[in-house]
């Protein structure tokens, strides 16, 4: 993929107790007023020129009811993809899921189980289900790429902890090698500046998943498509 292709960021939505939180550290904030309401939220996005949303179903992982299928199915008529994780262990749940208007599944803890993952993938289709894959400080996990790969799926999110992990120069590399052999990347992990994009898409990622940066207004969407334009090399400093 070349660093001039289109690069697209994704709003990152987390959902618990049917209300919007924002990940601080290893805690969480709640969200007040109309920012804690997810279809508020998620509308918000929308007019700004968010063409996906990613909702992370944190109430599906402990088998909660959940409030994500209602703001799924809410969106499912608009110009907007949806994507969804949390709680997907079985084919039966990624089938529900898609049952309910997401475009695709982006799982993460499946990929520890190459079996049900084969058939969730052979169930739904290579479009339909991403991957995810964290990054230490050390290099990549081989055997969760492998099982990913193995099953089928093509699309790959590269995650980290925190943005001087995600854009370190042997992170990036990694990421240009599997854009090389023909990998779909996309970039998660505290993506605060629009210099953290431009590497990222100079390392040949298709997007970034951004939560907190975007709730804050530390980046917004119109800044980020101005500054990651096809042609240009630079990008403007963060406010």
């Amino acid at each position: 993929m070349s660093s001039q292709s289109i690069f697209e960021v994704i709003p990152v939505i987390h959902i618990l107790s049917g209300r919007v939180i924002r990940w601080e550290g290893d805690g969480f904030v709640r969200c007040q007023g109309i920012q804690s309401n997810p279809l508020s939220v998620a509308l918000d996005w929308i007019r700004q020129g968010a063409t996906q949303l990613h909702v992370v179903d944190l109430d599906a992982v402990h088998n909660r009811v959940s409030a994500v299928p209602a703001l799924v199915l809410a969106l499912r008529n608009l110009s907007v993809r949806t994507s969804l994780a949390g709680g997907i262990h079985s084919v039966d749940a990624a089938r529900e899921r898609v049952s309910y208007g997401a475009s695709s599944l982006i799982v993460r803890a499946l990929l520890d189980m190459p079996t049900t993952l084969a058939k969730v993938v052979t169930t739904l289709g290579t479009d339909h289900v991403w991957g995810t894959i964290d990054v230490g400080s050390g290099s990549l996990p081989l055997e969760r790429l492998k099982n990913a790969v193995n099953a089928g799926i093509d699309t790959i999110v590269v995650s980290a902890r925190t943005r001087e992990i995600l854009t370190a120069t042997q992170t990036l590399h990694e990421i240009h090698d599997l854009v090389h052999d023909g990998l779909t990347i996309w970039a998660s992990g505290q993506i605060r500046e629009y210099q953290d994009l431009l590497a990222l898409k100079q390392a040949g990622c298709r997007g970034a998943l951004v939560s907190r940066a975007l709730h804050e207004g530390i980046l917004t969407i119109d800044g980020i498509v101005r500054s990651l334009a096809p042609n240009r090399d630079t990008a403007p400093k963060t406010a």
